[in-house]
């Protein structure tokens, strides 16, 4: 037995393996290999480089590599820096860069960068930069890239780039450069090319083609069966098929 226990701690030894008990609060610890602060990780650790799988993100503080995590502690994890590939049901943490995959949703308290990719919904209170793209829906304070959303796309600030979505694009802010949608599509100021099934936007700029065009205030050209320009003058305020405003 004596034998058995020192060829045990032998084996420890050369592999430096240790049990980290990093979150006393929240975890049981984790297994890490070969060294506690990078290799392969198995557990909650909360400093890691490498390969790390844990059930349940708890209090990360930065993990880089590649992070699976299947289960979501909400509130739990919003200051982690994950950088690398983020593998998950609804992978979470304050900021996750540069490839983010999940099953149910991705999401970030801050910002998202990268490739982000899931069947259900894609959020972040800060940015999304890259390439979104998700079944459902897509949402952060601001999105700059290409956004694909199967129905519904929007920011609370400004959108970038290029959206494209199935049912609606929205931002209480600007969008800039061009969006795409079947359905509704509203923005406080749009710089660009828009389509839309109803397009209902306070400053256009640009060229807007869909069903119905709104617009409080045209500079560039509407599209549509029937289009509205409230700074035109008398019956130029409403024209089916093309109406136009070219003053800056």
């Amino acid at each position: 037995m004596k034998k058995l226990i020192f060829c045990l701690i032998a084996i420890l030894s050369l592999f430096n393996v240790s049990v980290s008990a990093q979150d006393t609060t929240a975890s049981s610890g984790s297994i890490d290999f070969p060294s506690r602060n990078y290799g392969i990780s198995i557990g909650n650790s909360t400093q890691f480089s490498g390969l790390r799988c844990n059930f349940a993100d708890r209090h990360v503080v930065e993990i880089n590599g590649i992070n699976l995590t299947l289960w979501l502690k909400l509130y739990q994890n919003q200051e982690a820096v994950v950088n690398g590939l983020s593998l998950g049901i609804i992978p979470t943490a304050g900021s996750m860069q540069p490839v983010n995959i999940g099953v149910l949703g991705v999401g970030a308290h801050h910002n998202l960068y990268g490739l982000n990719l899931t069947g259900g919904v894609i959020g972040a209170s800060g940015n999304v930069k890259g390439l979104s793209i998700c079944g459902l829906f897509i949402f952060a304070e601001r999105s700059v890239g290409l956004t694909v959303a199967g129905l519904s796309a929007g920011a609370k600030r400004c959108m970038k780039g290029v959206v494209v979505s199935g049912f609606a694009i929205g931002t209480e802010g600007n969008i800039c450069g061009a969006a795409f949608t079947c359905g509704y599509l509203g923005a406080g100021r749009f710089s660009g090319v828009a389509v839309g099934g109803y397009a209902n936007i306070r400053q256009m700029n640009g060229i807007s083609i869909a069903l119905y065009n709104h617009a409080k205030e045209l500079h560039g050209l509407q599209i549509g069966l029937l289009n509205n320009a409230e700074n035109n003058a008398g019956w130029c305020k409403w024209l089916p098929l093309v109406n136009m405003n070219l003053s800056d």
